[in-house]
């Protein structure tokens, strides 16, 4: 195999989780130009049918599909249709989140702690744990991405409960690697930090922007092209001998030093 045909994913079925979000379209992005027919998922059905049409307009492949991922029969509607159209899923990306508020841990509401948990952890195990057993099923050698963040390896004021939800991604990860190491479906998380999404981009151009900036030790965002490499890596066939690893791209964010603004 030539040394850059392993990154290609053509001819291989991917799978978007939160495909209308700033990040999740970027990472569907990436895995289309790389050749993959792309499932874009998410209940944002109009997000997602936009960006099937640009992606289509390019000549490359992608596909919207409507699913809730907290529901276990939504999902299993999903892969059942998936099956149908395309006979098989190569890869999960699994990028769906939701931030939550930005509040100390004493003004977090239970009810907001458990929307965090069970969008950001729980539905990327049930997820995980459906797409492995329908891989295992077809006997394809399947990868998992898991999307953790910056703060899934540090603390943060006021983020206690995404920061907790992206901490247990990654061991998530972990725990899945070795389960599933044996039967050649390999588990590894990519974590992202400040990307220049529009919703990011708002932020940096803000009255607090240049304390953002200050704690990037790069001094800025990612341009999303910056992330194809470090996911097509976990993606593709590149990273054969990987499994359980956590690839943190976050211009030197989560290295910088807990945060003590007191």
């Amino acid at each position: 195999m030539a040394a850059f045909e392993q990154f290609s994913m053509n001819q291989e079925v991917a799978l978007v989780t939160g495909a209308a979000g700033g990040l999740g379209c970027e990472l569907a992005r990436i895995l289309a130009a790389a050749n993959a027919t792309v499932v874009l998922v998410d209940i944002n059905e109009q997000a997602i049918v936009e960006l099937s049409d640009e992606l289509n307009s390019q000549g490359l492949s992608a596909v919207p599909k409507v699913c809730d991922i907290t529901s276990a029969q939504s999902v299993e509607a999903l892969v059942k249709d998936i099956d149908l159209q395309h006979h098989r899923i190569d890869v999960l990306v699994n990028c769906a989140g939701i931030l939550g508020s930005n509040e100390p841990m004493f003004k977090i509401m239970p009810e907001e702690w458990d929307a965090v948990m069970t969008i950001n952890l729980k539905a990327t195990w049930h997820m995980s744990t459906i797409i492995a057993s329908y891989m295992l099923d077809k006997n394809i050698h399947g990868r998992i991405v898991n999307i953790s963040s910056s703060l899934g390896g540090r603390a943060q004021l006021k983020r206690i409960h995404y920061a907790t939800s992206k901490a247990g991604v990654e061991h998530l990860t972990r725990n899945m690697a070795m389960e599933l190491v044996k039967k050649n479906i390999r588990v590894n998380c990519l974590a992202p930090g400040w990307l220049s999404t529009p919703m990011v981009k708002e932020i940096l151009d803000g009255p607090e922007g240049d304390h953002w900036r200050k704690t990037i030790p790069m001094g800025r965002a990612a341009d999303p092209h910056e992330l194809t490499g470090p996911l097509l890596l976990l993606a593709s066939r590149a990273s054969s001998y990987m499994t359980g690893s956590v690839l943190r791209v976050d211009g030197g964010y989560s290295y910088r030093g807990i945060e003590c603004d007191f």
